[in-house]
This record gives structure tokens, C-alpha cells and sequence, in this order.
């Protein structure tokens, strides 16, 4: 009986150091999103090239720098795929400022 809870404490704690932690060079930041009615802010990541997301409720944080960093230290969790996609942002063409 003692051998088997301990055994079973050891693989307990063997697979909670093999759980592999965010790293600073996976994880970009992709776009926020603010919905005022609903007072949430949605913020988009990548990790990996997978779509991630963190819905804050209420807007608690003040300034997006915040966010990314708690994401990066692993202190927030993710939610699989985008509830808000962030708009493509669309370049000028280089020859459309010397149009007569």
C-alpha cells in the first residue's frame, strides 16, 4: 500500500517537471480588439503559427505590454483559436502618392 502511493507520487511529480513551458521566441502578439458594449478586450497570439486567444473580462489590464508579458512568463492561459479575427491591414502601393 505504501509502495504504491509513493510510487505514484514520484510519476506524480516526474510528469509535472516534464510539462513544457512558453518560451520567448514562440509566442507573437498579433492584434486587441475592444468591444465596449460587451466590455471585454480580446488579444490575439500565434504560438507556433497556432491561433491563440485572451478574452479579459472587463478590461482589467491597462496597457497591452502587460498582457504580453504575462502570457510570456505563462501567469495567463490561452484559449485555443480566434473569437474576434483582427483586420488585415492593407499597404499602399508605392506609386499611388504620384497620381496627376
Amino acid at each position: 500500500m505504501k509502495f504504491s502511493l509513493v510510487s505514484f507520487l514520484v510519476v506524480f511529480i516526474l510528469h509535472g517537471n516534464s510539462i513544457p513551458q512558453f518560451q520567448d521566441g514562440n509566442i507573437e502578439f498579433v492584434c486587441f480588439r475592444k468591444q465596449a458594449a460587451a466590455k471585454q478586450c480580446h488579444y490575439n497570439f500565434k504560438v507556433d503559427g497556432a491561433k491563440y486567444r485572451y478574452v479579459d473580462i472587463g478590461c482589467r489590464f491597462v496597457k497591452k505590454e502587460e498582457v504580453i508579458e504575462k502570457v510570456k512568463d505563462g501567469s495567463l492561459g490561452l484559449a485555443r483559436d480566434w473569437k474576434v479575427e483582427c483586420g488585415e491591414v492593407k499597404e499602399k502601393p508605392a506609386d499611388s502618392d504620384n497620381k496627376i
